[in-house]
């Protein structure tokens, strides 16, 4: 029997992927991920260290029946240090500022967030 773990007291792993439409300059790009990483730098406090991240690399991969998307221009991953410190950043009003600015910058986001599983190999 698999027991998911929902304490709020583990800690909430963030990756966040940003492809951005093909008008959007390079000085635009590292502009909104710097926004980003500042409003993060604004709340140490939540996390267990500063988001780490950078450029894809495309490392092919040769996997039956895999498809990949190769196209992300950038993206990070971020620890949170529990479930609510999550819902206390998400909740910043400087977050929501900065998703309205930059959602129309966007072609395509990713963000995925996970606590460890018991009984998952962890």
């Amino acid at each position: 029997m698999t027991t998911i773990s929902n304490s709020d007291n583990s800690p909430v792993t963030r990756i966040a992927c940003f492809r951005f439409r093909p008008h959007v300059t390079d000085e635009q790009k590292g502009g909104r991920t710097s926004a980003f990483l500042d409003l993060y730098a604004e709340h140490p406090e939540l996390t267990v260290a500063p988001p780490k991240g950078g450029r894809p690399l495309n490392t092919p991969l040769d996997l039956t029946n895999v498809k990949r998307d190769t196209h992300w221009d950038t993206g990070f991953i971020v620890v949170f240090k529990s479930e609510e410190a999550r819902k206390e950043f998400d909740r910043d009003p400087g977050h929501d500022r900065l998703k309205k600015e930059t959602d129309p910058l966007l072609e395509q986001v990713f963000v995925y967030d996970f606590v460890e599983q018991t009984n998952l190999g962890w």
